[in-house]
């Protein structure tokens, strides 16, 4: 259905979006940079989306000048105006998990792509309502290993879809990657072709 034009740099350590580019038969090569991904105090949610991307795609701006689309991604999740990444360690898993309890969030994925001396830089937005649940319930998703590695301490699409109760928006976005928005630039930028 699409044919892959140019070679695709996938700037990211995520197994989710390596997983949602193969599922749709891109060939890429995947390498992740070690960026501090601190926010800066009263940092705009928007900058610090926006920044993440330019810090990912940076070591990698020589491909992109040399023919291969460079793409990155990164997720937040947004509480009362309050950016929550990454639980830092175990620890931290549980406290953010009852800060979200029972209330809505945004999660904001700004993803880039990179392309000679093109560059586009695109956030997208759901809004994801968590259920009231127990703190048993919660605790016990706590102990699991799976909130390590993900915005808001939750991954949706494994145990945590528990603690949802709604989503408004892309499910992928919340994912990690709006799968859908990037093959629809891929396509704009002719990266990929309709085959017939």
């Amino acid at each position: 259905m699409l044919s892959q034009q140019i070679p695709i740099l996938l700037g990211s350590g995520s197994p989710r979006r390596k997983e949602y580019l193969s599922r749709f038969g891109l060939k890429f090569e995947v390498r992740s940079a070690d960026i501090d991904e601190s926010v800066w105090p009263g940092e705009d949610p928007w900058d610090y989306v926006r920044r993440m991307v330019a810090a990912k795609a940076e070591p990698f701006l020589s491909e992109a000048r040399s023919g291969t689309l460079v793409v990155v991604a990164d997720t937040l999740v947004l509480l009362e105006n309050q950016i929550l990444g990454k639980p830092e360690g175990p620890e931290g898993v549980l406290p953010m998990l009852q800060r979200l309890n029972g209330k809505s969030h945004q999660v904001i994925t700004g993803y880039g792509l990179y392309l000679k001396d093109r560059h586009l830089i695109k956030e997208v937005i759901s809004r994801v309502t968590f259920k009231k649940s127990s703190l048993d319930l919660l605790a016990a998703y706590a102990k699991t290993t799976e909130p390590l590695d993900k915005a808001g301490a939750y991954s949706i699409q494994g145990l945590g879809t528990c603690l949802v109760e709604s989503i408004e928006g892309s499910y992928n976005n919340v994912v990690g990657l709006p799968i859908e928005e990037l093959l629809a630039d891929l396509v704009d930028w002719g990266v990929l072709s309709p085959v017939t």
